[in-house]
């Protein structure tokens, strides 16, 4: 965890101590009934331990050509601060149920840029708090997703208010999403807006197969399919 504005991790394999999924555990938690009736629920599900990789509190932060996995919350946590660049990593295998984010924000926001990922639950997410955001662009997601690659809370995601306040600003653009999961949910409405557009979705046919959205979101000029992307800088 960095102690100051201006840091710079570059060129580390950070490997964690959880890649699995753990499907059993968040089954027990929150699906399966005791006798009562009752659920197990988040005191449960807590009591497994959870590992995070890096951790930003200072603005600024820089990681670039690292390799980032097996961590069970998150690879790189951004809890507050403006500034962030996450760029040329491969970042993967962080896809505990329940958790399992790639990068994601609390109430910071990042520029994150031409990184691989793989084998995540959200590959880039966000707590949907309104200081929180991100323009995510040239990433490939290589295609194993357990859920949604890209991801801002909103509404029922976000369990401390249940508002609907989902970041702040968001662009999604020239990226290549090759997971059959939903490329990208918006779980709410930002406060600015959020901008989808120039990415390639391989294995979604039309824009509601791979985005899925509420108020403040466009989706414009992807490609689906076979369709041949644009080159368009």
């Amino acid at each position: 965890s960095p102690k100051g504005a201006d840091v710079r991790i570059t060129g580390l394999r950070i490997r964690g101590p959880n890649p699995k999924r753990y499907l059993d555990h968040f089954h027990r938690s929150f699906a399966e009934k005791l006798p009562d009736g009752k659920r197990r629920g988040h005191d449960y599900y807590y009591q497994f331990p959870v590992s995070r990789g890096i951790v930003a509190e200072q603005p600024d932060l820089e990681v670039d050509n690292c390799e980032i996995s097996a961590f069970s919350h998150n690879g790189v946590f951004i809890v507050s601060g403006d500034g962030h660049h996450i760029h040329h990593n491969f970042i993967h295998h962080c896809q505990y149920q329940g958790l399992g984010y790639g990068v994601s924000h609390d109430k910071g926001s990042s520029v994150i840029e031409r990184n691989l990922f793989d084998f995540n639950r959200h590959s880039i997410a966000g707590t949907g708090h309104p200081d929180s955001g991100y323009v995510a662009r040239h990433n490939v997601e290589l295609g194993t997703s357990l859920a949604h690659c890209f991801d801002m809370h909103g509404g029922g995601g976000r369990r401390q208010d249940r508002s609907l306040i989902a970041g702040k600003t968001i662009r999604i653009h020239n990226n290549t999403f090759r997971a059959p999961a939903m490329p990208v949910f918006i779980r709410g409405v930002p406060e600015n807006d959020c901008e989808v557009f120039r990415n390639w979705f391989p294995r979604h046919e039309s824009p509601d197969q791979a985005v899925r959205h509420g108020k403040k979101t466009v989706v414009r000029d992807n490609a689906y399919g076979t369709e041949t992307p644009k080159v368009i800088p």
